[in-house]
């Protein structure tokens, strides 16, 4: 008697022996069937399988289904019964050829608005759900006239206009919303700064607002060459929309003129702006107005039209070279320079949300000699790349400005606050420009009431202004 067995054809006699016994011996030879294993999808687009072929009954086969961005993985299927939910599962060949169908479902990813343009976004509901690679056309209506408007997706201008048409990615997504406002061909408004000085009333939620050096910023500026803590700041987002309002400052010394002298009444010109110790001061946070200094490829070179702060260029002086700020250099080497620092740290972060910031470009800034009054000048340092900077004096005579006249500047009430020197006649105040002088160590060049340019200004002064430059992408 043979017995046939599952997924083995029926045996052949190989081999007949007679043994000395006289009994027969017959040797039999099974061979395993092949059957082939089908593997489909439920959707081409959704991702890729691997294993189908034809095996040996018995076998244990891998097979592997593996999801494209944009879909998951639910399981696989003979028919509607289920037989792993595992994308990479072992298989065992059967007795008979079958299928397989891997199934994926289509993701859905949450789009969010980040609108900072007042716009009216219409196209979908901000923080729903839509499914992956659908299309999605958004626009923004009740666009203030002049404005323009700039669609932003991970760090990336995607788009300019009203519209912005879009495929939803494989990944929750915000898309970011901003305007700027461009009144004239040479100016535009970008950022806010704290800038007019207001009066604390219960109406503007001001006036409970109190000093608390627990809760105050302290500028850690310097009296007698030292950091210490005797002028602070607040801000204040009243309607907790995540935009600030108002910015508030308390002293309980003068800012000294120079970072090196004493805390005192004759030292400062904060009492000469009508600024006093021990009160609280309040300015809101206004649009900064720009003028365009120069447009190449896209991209837009602007100055801040008021002088927005009051800062030192540096600390101490110094006849030697010296470490600070993360290098070595004389007191007038830009790239060491705490205006550069605070240009792009305190003041970039100040100015400038999230969006923003995406629309300006990082730039190379020229430090050579030849940006400065000496073309041999042996404190110029090395290029720089920057957000925010300084004009160099090239920029600042030519070609930015014509005459000395288009340089003049008046500062805003909270620059006043930080100790600005204004000049009675013409109220305009100095402003610091990066190039350093061509052969003192403590010295830099600035720009004067009239226009004219200052070769030799102390690093050390404090009531010099700040025009910060930039080039943003429009």
């Amino acid at each position: 008697v043979v017995k046939t067995y599952t997924g083995v054809t029926s045996p052949e006699i190989t081999q007949v022996s007679i043994k000395g016994d006289g009994s027969t011996v017959i040797k039999l030879n099974y061979t395993r069937n092949s059957y082939t294993l089908s593997l489909s999808i439920n959707n081409d687009n959704a991702g890729t399988i691997t294993g189908a072929g034809t095996y040996k009954f018995g076998k244990k086969v891998t097979i592997t289904a593996t999801a494209n961005p944009g879909y998951t993985f639910t399981g696989w299927y003979n028919g509607e019964n289920e037989v792993s939910v595992d994308a990479s599962t072992e298989y065992t060949i059967t007795s008979s050829t079958v299928s397989l169908e891997a199934r994926f479902t289509l993701n859905k990813y949450k789009i969010t608005l980040d609108n900072q343009s007042g716009a009216n976004i219409t196209g979908i509901t901000s923080g729903n759900e839509y499914d992956f690679d659908s299309q999605i056309t958004l626009t923004a209506s009740n666009i203030p006239t002049d404005n323009i408007i700039k669609w932003i997706v991970s760090g990336k201008v995607v788009g300019t206009g009203s519209s912005y048409t879009f495929n939803v990615p494989a990944q929750d997504t915000t898309v970011g919303v901003v305007g700027i406002y461009k009144p004239a061909a040479n100016k535009l408004y970008f950022g806010t700064y704290p800038q007019t000085k207001v009066e604390a009333t219960t109406e503007n939620g001001l006036a409970s607002i109190t000093f608390d050096s627990t809760t105050w910023t302290s500028y850690i500026y310097y009296i007698s060459s030292a950091q210490a803590d005797f002028m602070y700041y607040y801000d204040v987002d009243i309607d907790n929309n995540g935009t600030l309002d108002y910015r508030g400052v308390y002293f309980n010394q003068y800012r000294p003129d120079f970072c090196s002298n004493e805390s005192a009444g004759g030292r400062t010109f904060q009492n000469n702006n009508n600024y006093f110790v021990n009160n609280i001061y309040w300015f809101s946070y206004d649009p900064i107005e720009w003028n365009i200094l120069a447009e190449s490829e896209g991209k837009t070179l602007i100055i801040a039209n008021l002088i927005l702060d009051s800062q030192e260029y540096y600390s101490i002086e110094s006849s030697e070279s010296f470490e600070h700020n993360g290098g070595t250099g004389y007191a007038n080497n830009y790239a060491l320079s705490n205006i550069r620092k605070f240009l792009n740290e305190s003041f970039y972060n100040t100015a400038f949300n999230d969006l923003l910031k995406v629309l300006i470009e990082e730039t190379t800034v020229d430090n050579s000699a030849s940006t400065t009054v000496s073309s041999s000048n042996t404190h110029a340092c090395e290029d720089t790349l920057d957000k925010m900077f300084l004009l160099s004096y090239v920029e600042v005579t030519s070609p930015y400005y014509s005459d000395a006249s288009q340089r003049s500047a008046q500062g805003t009430d909270y620059a006043k606050c930080q100790g600005l020197l204004v000049d009675s006649s013409t109220t305009c105040s100095r402003w610091w420009l990066r190039s350093p002088h061509d052969n003192t160590y403590s010295k830099a060049n600035s720009i004067y009431y009239s226009g004219s340019v200052i070769e030799d200004e102390d690093v050390r002064r404090t009531h010099d202004g700040v025009r910060p430059v930039c080039w943003i992408s429009l």
